[in-house]
């Protein structure tokens, strides 16, 4: 009989372990963590794939009982500032401001315009309905190679560009080895958008801050070494 330490892994079934505590919701899911005071927020976002903000009023939600707070872009924008780049591919990539939430324009639908502070979840879901915001459209772009072209629709039009980086993958002499070959196949991919389907979406608890300037944040993600990185430069 073959060690079972030494079998070759491809062909090879692998039971999972933890699906029946997953399916049977015997685990714990960030909904499920408990912290004193706990608050709730809901985001408000754009409709429209691109478009100028003339105007937000989050003051009519701020009347909804049970609200605690609600916020526009430009309410945080001098204190948050615009968000890292969490993964810079090239030297010469273009990175452009990023806030949290969208101050002058939104740039993609679902680009958060307001958040909504309350004591409970439905409150502040309901709440987003109060937040007044009236936008004037503006050119979207929807396709990859269209946005190249000349004249297209900028997505951040103080780039002068939609062009984010070129990543170029070479390695050895392939003028050499394409004359060498017996057979060259040229082939042309489209990756399309991933959108997996998780059995519990992107969530979010964070603790307050103690008194030595420290929080614990609970996050549904797959990375939480990159995820403290970040946060510790978005926090100071």
């Amino acid at each position: 009989m073959t060690d079972q330490l030494t079998a070759p892994e491809i062909g090879r079934s692998r039971t999972r372990k933890e699906d029946a505590r997953l399916v049977t919701g015997r685990t714990t899911w960030t909904d499920n963590i408990a912290v004193p005071g706990l608050l709730y927020m809901a985001i408000l976002r754009s409709p429209m794939a691109h478009a100028r903000i003339d105007h937000v009023d989050v003051t009519p939600a701020m009347q909804r009982p049970g609200v605690i707070a609600a916020f526009s872009g430009r309410d945080l924008a001098d204190e948050l500032g615009s968000m890292p780049c969490v993964w810079p591919v090239t030297e010469d990539i273009v990175m452009p401001d990023h806030p949290a939430v969208a101050v002058d324009e939104v740039r993609y639908a679902g680009d958060p315009v307001a958040i909504v502070i309350a004591r409970d979840r439905y409150v502040a879901a309901d709440a987003l309905e109060a937040v007044e915001v009236d936008y004037t459209p503006l050119p979207p772009v929807l396709d990859l190679e269209a946005a190249l072209a000349d004249g297209a629709p900028l997505v951040h039009s103080d780039k002068g560009t939609n062009r984010c980086y070129t990543w170029p993958l070479a390695a050895g002499d392939y003028e050499a080895e394409k004359a060498r070959a017996d057979v060259v196949v040229r082939r042309r991919y489209t990756q399309q958008r991933l959108i997996p389907n998780a059995m519990e979406p992107r969530a979010v608890v964070a603790t307050p801050p103690t008194t030595s300037n420290e929080y614990t944040l609970y996050s549904s993600t797959q990375i939480p070494h990159i995820a403290r990185v970040i946060l510790s430069m978005v926090t100071g």
